[in-house]
């Protein structure tokens, strides 16, 4: 389902708007005229996130590029030149210019610790659609001695209550209700001071992005497309808003920047600046520094309730990251990623089933529609395990580990034939607890080194430009990662009720479909990837690990070839382009094949945007998701 009648219809209102409030007005106004006319308002399943506001979501037909390249168009034959290689480091991420920037950190003897610091800044300054310091991150990180998880996820303002939305329920993704506590900047300190090498500063590894805002970057074409829809949907028709957001309009006109156009954001720079001079994040969350009070003015300025207290009254979470141990042709496999409010254990979830499917249940030979099929169940048991997960105690969320990473859980299983090589089943045979949501609008960058390090973090501000709250003070956009939360009494179109395990909570975090992933093979890091898609994470972390591990599958291939998802509901398998998917398994006939097993197919848009790294014969190996965000990986 496509929602259309947004411009002309639950936009109207927003002709007239251009008082400080006017946006909560119009917002409320839209939500009347839904509920009038007896619309499906908000239900997560639908496509108000994915069509609307997700800048990766083009039609099947795809989009083009200046050069003629489809924009959000997987390729069964990828050209080698998105194949990077190094012997010393590798970065992979969405912006070219981001990752050449980490792999200078490398050179100049940072580990991949430094070089993450830098790129997420950067990204967040390039692509502030989609991620930045007003946002939060999930970090895994490895060095020689150990592999942590932090948590460095948006967090609840105190005043925030579980029914602060029931009345107009869009106010979770616009304006200042939607925005939580950012945790950004906490969590890279945290990675800097935990694991960084100590032979580069705070301020070193700020300085090359201060130096990018001050002179200004080409506006690359993502960006500049995420910039369009936004403006047509708020911009454009809230003044209040468009005074604010200066930097985004070419110098004395009403006009967008366009692709390839200069773009320069001096008060980030500004911002980033006095971060770096105090060696730590403390600024940041400061509430009688210059930036605290700047923020909680610029949220309440359109009706949000975060105050400066908030914002000191902030933490970031260290653990030791959970770990899923596997072998497969006599190789031993350690799956590290993040614990907390993330999707890490889902994946976990997802993994486990497949290993133990495919070590168990007899397999003649290679069967490509049978292994999709374990595949695609394996999905399915990702989006139920999901399901029971929220920012919960640690004698519950071990409870769920152990179910989840446990043998004796798939062993149950197949004792109890849950699964079929002949068959799916009905949703509910997969036992979901709660409601399956998906969001969009993250980045994902990993990082390697020479001395076994190795970094994944997935960045986020949640939907486009995130709750559209920008200080220009600052140069923040801040999040809308409320939207992240569910809400109560709003059962979805399958009768699945919200997750009373993800309501609303005073300094609560909401759950994170974010998941990023290092693989150890014999004990050496060979593997770190994650990437950005709302719910479709999981999955398509599950099945690029099973396509490198399990197919063996070039990295390569593995990024640019098209990507399947399903999440239990809507019961069907969401493909990205069914003709090329059909043509990656010639001679045979996978669609025939997997609709004789009581498959479902669905052509989709775009799925996920991935970057990965890979250890191949002593060398480093970066892909990044030229395809879907136009990004490249960097080595050296």
């Amino acid at each position: 389902m496509r929602i259309r009648f947004l411009p002309s219809l639950g936009y109207t209102c927003l002709h007239q708007s251009d008082s400080r409030i006017s946006i909560i007005t119009c917002l409320a106004t839209f939500a009347a005229v839904c509920n009038a006319i007896n619309l499906p308002r908000y239900d997560k399943q639908h496509a108000l996130h994915l069509e609307i506001f997700d800048s990766q979501s083009p039609s099947p037909n795809g989009n083009s590029d200046p050069v003629g390249d489809r924009l959000g168009q997987p390729d069964l034959h990828p050209s080698a030149d998105h194949l990077a290689v190094g012997y010393n480091g590798m970065v992979s991420c969405d912006v070219p210019l981001c990752s050449e920037m980490g792999t200078g950190i490398l050179k100049r003897g940072g580990n991949a610790a430094d070089a993450a610091v830098t790129v997420a800044l950067c990204i967040g300054s390039i692509n502030s659609h989609s991620s930045g310091i007003g946002g939060g991150s999930y970090i895994i990180s490895a060095n020689a001695g150990e592999t942590i998880s932090i948590d460095a996820r948006e967090m609840a303002p105190a005043k925030a209550e579980k029914n602060m939305y029931e009345k107009v329920p869009l106010l979770s993704q616009f304006g200042g209700l939607a925005v939580a506590v950012p945790g950004e900047l906490a969590g890279l300190y945290k990675l800097h001071t935990l694991h960084g090498s100590g032979k580069l500063s705070w301020a070193e590894l700020f300085e090359p992005v201060i130096e990018l805002n001050e002179k200004g970057w080409s506006a690359p074409q993502i960006w500049v497309r995420a910039l369009k829809k936004i403006h047509d949907l708020l911009l454009s028709r809230v003044k209040s808003l468009r005074e604010s957001w200066d930097f985004v309009f070419r110098d004395g006109s009403s006009d967008l920047v366009d692709i390839g156009d200069l773009v320069k954001r001096p008060n980030l720079a500004h911002t980033l600046r006095i971060i770096a001079q105090n060696g730590s994040a403390d600024p940041f969350y400061d509430p009688n520094g210059p930036i605290v009070p700047s923020l909680v003015k610029a949220s309440k300025r359109l009706g949000g309730i975060i105050e400066s207290s908030d914002f000191s009254s902030y933490f970031v979470d260290v653990k030791k990251a959970l770990s899923f141990k596997f072998t497969h042709n006599e190789q031993e496999y350690e799956v590290l990623t993040t614990k907390g409010a993330s999707s890490g254990i889902a994946l976990v979830a997802g993994l486990n089933f497949y290993s133990s499917v495919n070590e168990h249940v007899l397999n003649p030979g290679r069967q490509p529609e049978l292994e999709t099929h374990r595949l695609i169940e394996a999905m399915k048991w990702t989006a139920a395990a999901r399901s029971h997960l929220g920012d919960v105690n640690d004698t519950y969320y071990n409870e769920i580990v152990e179910k989840y990473s446990n043998s004796e859980w798939t062993a149950e299983l197949l004792d109890d034939h849950k699964y079929s090589d002949n068959e799916t089943f009905p949703w509910k045979h997969y036992g979901p607890l709660y409601e399956i949501s998906g969001k969009h609008g993250t980045s994902h960058f990993s990082v390697v080194d020479s001395e076994g390090g190795a970094v994944g973090m997935t960045t986020t501000v949640n939907l486009l430009f995130g709750s559209s709250v920008y200080d220009n003070h600052t140069g923040i956009f801040l999040n809308n990662q409320m939207d992240d939360f569910s809400q109560p009494k709003r059962k979805n179109a399958f009768d699945l009720s919200p997750s009373t395990l993800n309501f609303i909570g005073p300094k609560k975090r909401p759950l994170s479909s974010m998941a990023p992933t290092i693989i150890k093979k014999n004990g050496e890091i060979a593997y770190a990837l994650g990437c950005a898609g709302g719910s479709r994470i999981s999955t398509a972390i599950l099945q690029a690990i099973v396509r490198m591990i399990y197919w063996k599958v070039p990295l390569l291939e593995t990024i640019a070839w098209p990507r399947i998802h399903h999440q239990l509901l809507p019961e069907h398998v969401m493909v990205e382009r069914i003709d090329l998917f059909d043509e990656e398994y010639k001679p045979g006939d996978i669609v025939l094949e997997l609709e004789n097993r009581k498959h479902t197919l669905f052509e989709s848009g775009a799925l996920t945007a991935m970057n990965a790294i890979k250890r191949t014969n002593g060398l480093w190996e970066g892909v990044s998701d030229y395809w879907r965000k136009r990004g490249a990986a960097s080595g050296y």
